[in-house]
Order: structure tokens, then C-alpha cells, then sequence
């Protein structure tokens, strides 16, 4: 009987696994490295602090032009204005909330600017929100409405399999929400500006760091980010510069 050897027939030699090894050790080193340069805030790390009476938040990131941060409301709570700011970007992740004269439900994201006549207040159920406030020129106040599930014309074409729905417009920068349909992906891309990811739902990896519902990411100015990819869907709000050249 003819017996046919092939290389992967036995165990490995030691010196085959070593080298293996080494290949594997230096791989997820560079990875760690490159990954380094990101702040990448998990669901539940972070220290929540008590602000007022009724008003929990905990920081995100803190940049020069914006500060960022999941806020939580007992029921009919309010947000005072935090002085320095001109601007609020708000993403409603839980309850109902009033912004001045807008009532905002679970699912709306809003742009308006940070003032007395803009105040934030929780519903009878209380608040759970995502909220970036900058120095950004004010603007007029506008709220948009998305669903985890829904992909419907007010959306815009981005990339293939992603679509964008605008929120805010500076010129340079934009603020949007991102919907990637499940097996989209996104070339890696360089970052002339600093940009802020909050996942909304769903999952994604970005590079070799896997994002998921709940969690935020900053990607500093001059870095680059790799290649974004989803199985399942995914849903974020993004600030940034947003170019699509820049993704092709």
C-alpha cells in the first residue's frame, strides 16, 4: 500500500511552533500599538458622577473644541446649561426628554444650541442620552428621527452598503448618524480631524477593535483608522470629517 506523507501530517516541529509563536506574539503587538492611539470607552467602564440632584453623568472624552458624555436623568430632571459651550448634539438612547419646546423620544437625535430657552429635562420615566457639546456657532434647532431597524429615503448613499442621515453641518466637520446593512465595510481611511464614534446598535470592528452597542471611540487628529466591518448591522452617530474620497 502506497502511503502519501503530506507536511501537516504529526505535530509540528518545536522549531515550526517557536516561529509560529513569534509571528502571532509580534502580530498582536503591532495591533496593540496601532489600536493605542484610539480612546475606546467600553459599556461598562468609566465612573458615573453625580452632578445635581437627579443628574448622573459620565465623561467620554474631552477635546478642544467639544466635550462628550452619557448623561442620565431621573424622571422630570433637568440639565442646567454648562457655561462655555454654544452648542449641544444629543442622541436619546432611553425615556423621553423635553429640549425647550421639542419633545424628544427614544431614538431622536437633536442639534440646538446650549442655552436657557434650550433646557433639557427627562420625562415622567427619566432619560438616558448621549450628549456632545461644543463651542460650534449656534444654529437653528433640529431634531431627526432613526430606528435601529429602519432604512428608509431620508437616508443618503455614503458607500456602498452605508448610508448617512445629517445632523449637523459645520463646513469641515459634520455630524451624522451612520447605518452599515450587515457584510458592509469601509476602507481604513486617515483622519485630517479628530473623530468621534458612538455606537448606537449593532456591532462593528473597527481596525481590530470590535465596537459594540453602548461604547464610544476617539479617533485623534493625524491617525488612521483600519478597515470597518460588520456582520450584524450596525448603527452610529459620528462627528468628523466625514469625506467619502477619503473612505473609497
Amino acid at each position: 500500500m502506497n502511503h502519501n506523507h503530506y507536511p501537516d501530517d504529526g505535530p509540528m516541529p518545536s522549531r515550526s511552533l517557536s516561529a509560529l509563536r513569534g509571528r502571532l506574539l509580534a502580530r498582536v503587538q503591532r495591533s496593540h500599538a496601532h489600536e493605542s492611539q484610539f480612546l475606546t470607552v467600553r459599556r461598562n467602564a468609566g465612573a458615573w458622577n453625580t452632578e445635581a440632584p437627579g443628574v448622573r453623568m459620565k465623561a467620554l472624552a474631552q477635546t478642544g473644541l467639544a466635550h462628550s458624555l452619557l448623561v442620565e436623568l431621573a424622571p422630570h430632571a433637568a440639565l442646567a446649561a454648562v457655561p462655555g459651550f454654544a452648542q449641544a448634539e444629543l442622541v436619546l438612547l432611553e425615556g423621553v426628554a423635553q429640549v425647550g419646546d421639542m419633545a424628544l423620544n427614544c431614538r431622536d437625535a437633536a442639534c440646538v444650541p446650549h442655552d436657557g430657552a434650550h433646557a433639557l429635562c427627562a420625562g415622567p420615566t427619566g432619560a438616558r442620552l448621549y450628549l456632545r457639546l461644543s463651542a460650534a456657532s449656534e444654529v437653528p434647532s433640529r431634531t431627526v428621527r432613526f430606528s435601529t431597524r429602519i432604512d428608509d429615503s431620508t437616508w443618503d448613499d455614503f458607500c456602498p452598503g452605508v448610508r448617512i442621515k445629517a445632523l449637523w453641518d459645520g463646513g469641515a466637520r459634520r455630524s451624522v448618524l451612520v447605518r452599515m446593512r450587515a457584510g458592509a465595510s469601509v476602507n481604513g481611511h486617515p483622519h485630517a480631524l479628530a473623530e468621534e464614534c458612538m455606537m448606537l446598535g449593532g456591532e462593528a470592528f473597527i481596525g481590530d477593535t470590535l465596537l459594540r452597542s453602548g461604547e464610544y471611540q476617539l479617533a485623534p487628529r493625524g491617525s488612521t483608522h483600519g478597515a470597518v466591518v460588520t456582520d450584524v448591522g450596525a448603527l452610529f452617530y459620528v462627528h468628523g470629517a466625514l469625506d467619502p474620497a477619503a473612505y473609497a
